[in-house]
């Protein structure tokens, strides 16, 4: 086990894996007697294993790895999406160009329109639509920029936060290793230890697997939560554009606003959800399916203006907002019926070989005090525990930083409803443990599988070569026993011999 898990570790060999050095299985090498070791030194390492493990109760290091790739990504599509703007800029400068021609009486334009077949007042009613659509396009590729600029400049305050933390947390370990290196002087240990300490190894590697998987797909859940309520405001809004008077433009461009506002910040948390995930397919919300909903939402000030364009658009809106929920669904049962049934099956696994690896080094740490000093210590109140609490663990790290969000608005009212959950057999099949966790899941599982296997051998034979050592131990004790019987007994005989020669 290395340093960086959460169980007490003894000083180590050059490559830090904070393992003693192997002796016999369960002996002790022999003590260096000119390892200088005072009481404060054995507090101080006290001191800082109980800051490790308060430091450890949120590792840094997992977290850090992955918000560095969410915030190069995101770095990587602002660039992408300042061209689009620029290209889009264009457009509608172009759009914008074609109406003013319409409207100055370009006498080119009139005559084409006429060879056309087609009245000018259409064609200038499709031109400005056209303008409005690229217009409204603009805007939109502004806001997604804008809020991709913000999740950068958030992402990259908690990478600094988190490189800071995790600087200390290594900074804790190597005076830890320092610390145990006065302490043992780096010649200390067993092969029980060491083996303990493999076993262990192989178990912690499998939790980071699955804490990795937990907080992608709680990550993603978090983002899509507010999708769910951001196209739910849409949809309502959507249904009471109707309702407001035609007269009433400056209301009704407010609401038809409103809406496109939150289909946008839908849209960008579902593609939020997507990059996290970005080796799970969708059953609901596929990439194709959202591509669908920002072209609507392109349109949704034209469709504002005409029944049928509003009810279709409505339709669109309206089955977006029952998918996303389906998916929604989708991820609680993926993170409830599997991820945290593995997360607490292998918390379990590394509480029991922890508290095995404890005992041992525990022994290890007292009888090298009892050495050195001559006196007894009690440690297992001060050593760092097992115990974690798998509710708090499982939503470490969270941060809603990426979240798009719209200022002001209100996602928790009786507005923002929510559609009726599927049933079992309506909800879409699970993905495989391979897709939710990662190709290396089942490898990790094989392995432990496979170490089990060892460990119960390794221990079968540990117990039988200990019986063994046992047995000739007390057969040697027996042999002594009789030679100091017979010593003693031809003792008698001369004392008795020298009496009746005296007599």
């Amino acid at each position: 086990m290395t340093t960086q898990s959460s169980n007490i570790t003894m000083y180590g060999n050059n490559n830090n894996n904070g393992s003693m050095k192997n002796g016999g299985m369960g002996e002790e090498e022999p003590i260096d007697k000119d390892v200088s070791v005072d009481r404060s030194t054995l507090e101080a390492y006290i001191k800082l294993e109980r800051e490790i493990a308060e430091e450890e109760a949120s590792n840094p290091l997992q977290p850090l790895e992955l918000k560095s790739e969410q915030l190069a990504k995101i770095t990587q599509e602002i660039k992408e999406m300042e061209v689009n703007l620029e290209n889009l800029e264009r457009e509608t400068a172009k759009e914008k160009e074609d109406v003013d021609a319409l409207e100055t009486g370009d006498v080119d334009i009139k005559t084409t329109l006429l060879e056309m077949g087609n009245s000018f007042d259409d064609q200038m009613a499709k031109e400005k639509a056209e303008y409005l659509a690229a217009l409204n396009k603009q805007e939109i590729a502004s806001q997604e920029l804008e809020s991709h600029r913000k999740q950068r400049d958030q992402l990259a305050e908690e990478v600094a936060e988190l490189e800071e933390r995790a600087s200390t947390l290594q900074a804790m370990y190597k005076t830890h290793d320092e610390l145990l290196s006065r302490i043992f002087g780096g010649e200390y240990g067993s092969v029980m230890e060491n083996q303990l300490e493999a076993e262990l190894d192989e178990l912690e590697a499998h939790r980071a697997r699955i804490m990795e998987a937990n907080f992608k797909w709680r990550q993603a859940q978090m983002m899509l939560e507010y999708a769910c309520k951001q196209l739910a405001v849409a949809v309502q809004k959507w249904q009471d554009l109707p309702t407001i008077p035609t007269i009433d433009l400056e209301i009704r461009y407010s609401v038809a606003a409103e809406t496109r506002n939150n289909l946008v910040a839908a849209s960008q948390n579902i593609n939020g959800a997507q990059r996290y995930l970005d080796n799970v397919n969708f059953p609901y919300c596929a990439p194709e399916e959202v591509d669908t909903l920002n072209k609507a939402t392109e349109y949704v000030f034209t469709d504002m203006q005409s029944q049928d364009r509003h009810e279709h658009a409505h339709t669109c809106y309206s089955t977006t907002h029952k998918r996303a929920n389906a998916l929604l669904q989708w991820f609680d049962t993926v993170i409830n019926t599997t991820i945290m049934k593995d997360l607490q099956e292998i918390n379990e696994k590394v509480k029991e070989k922890t508290l095995e690896l404890r005992r041992e080094r525990v022994r290890l740490i007292q009888d090298k005090v009892r050495e050195l000093w001559g006196t007894d210590i009690e440690l297992d109140g001060t050593l760092r525990g097992a115990e974690l609490d798998l509710e708090q663990l499982s939503k470490a790290n969270l941060t809603d930083g990426q979240v798009v969000k719209l200022e002001g608005n209100e996602l928790e009212g009786d507005r923002a409803s929510t559609p009726p959950p599927l049933s079992d057999d309506e909800l879409a099949p699970l993905p495989s443990n391979s897709i939710i966790f990662g190709n290396m899941y089942d490898h990790y599982q094989n392995q432990l599988d496979d170490l089990a296997k060892q460990h119960q051998q390794e221990m079968e034979t540990f117990i039988r070569e200990q019986e063994m050592n046992s047995k000739r131990i007390s057969e040697n004790l027996q042999d002594k026993l009789m030679a100091r019987r017979q010593r003693r007994a031809r003792m008698r005989i001369e004392e008795k011999q020298k009496t009746a020669l005296t007599q």
